[in-house]
């Protein structure tokens, strides 16, 4: 047909230049229009209206139990893929957790030789300042860093013994409160956690003679 003129398509084959594509909700409605239009036309009703009426009552029904099943299992399968990617990022969590568990417990000798090279001293009883400066300089970057991951010393030296952060290597005899009289390995807590327990020596608190004799006229 002369002088007529129809839009040219998109240089990249797509649709002509001034047409607006559809929308994905826009093809799922005319596809499901034309499902259900479909259905009507092959609808053969009933000459009696009553039975007409009564049949596409049955009909609409039937339509809506369907539509609430498909809602009943398009919400499972929403549950479902919430639940796998809740489950998804819990166990990635848990293996970076594990991940650097290891590698703290890698590091920790390091900070072990660093602390045992820091409290020995020459010869002759003096230390050598450069180098106990550059060891001891070196020591609070590595602690420094590894705190930045949550990594954190036990204090342990003075407390009262727990034996959740302390593993006692020797126990002095004795009766009263258990402390830690000497710290013969640091331990650390990562995040909370503890990834390696301090190994201390274990001894009683002092208690002064005033203290004794007011726990004696005052007993529990």
């Amino acid at each position: 047909m002369t002088g007529s003129t129809q839009p040219s398509a998109g240089p990249s084959g797509g649709p002509p230049e001034g047409v607006t594509p559809p929308t994905p909700e826009e093809v799922v409605e005319a596809v499901i229009d034309e499902a259900v239009a479909d259905h009507i036309d092959r609808i053969e009703l009933p000459g009696d209206p009553d039975e007409a009426i009564a049949f596409l009552i049955n009909e609409l029904l039937a339509v809506r139990e369907a539509a609430e099943q498909a809602e009943d299992r398009w919400r499972r399968s929403v549950a479902e893929f919430d639940n796998y990617r809740k489950r998804t990022a819990r166990v990635q969590q848990e293996s970076v957790a594990r991940a650097s568990e290891r590698v703290m417990l890698q590091l920790l000798p390091v900070l072990d030789s660093l602390d045992a090279a820091l409290t020995i001293e020459s010869a002759d009883g003096s230390s050598d300042g450069g180098m106990r400066q550059g060891m001891s300089s070196t020591r609070v970057l590595l602690l420094s860093t590894l705190a930045r991951e949550g990594l954190e010393p036990i204090e342990a030296l003075g407390t009262e013994f727990d034996p959740t952060l302390h593993e006692a290597a020797q126990m002095a005899e004795g009766s009263g409160t258990m402390v830690v009289a000497a710290e013969l390995r640091r331990g650390y807590l990562l995040k909370g956690k503890v990834v390696r327990p301090s190994l201390v020596a274990v001894g009683y608190e002092q208690v002064s003679p005033a203290e004794s004799e007011a726990g004696e006229e005052n007993p529990a």
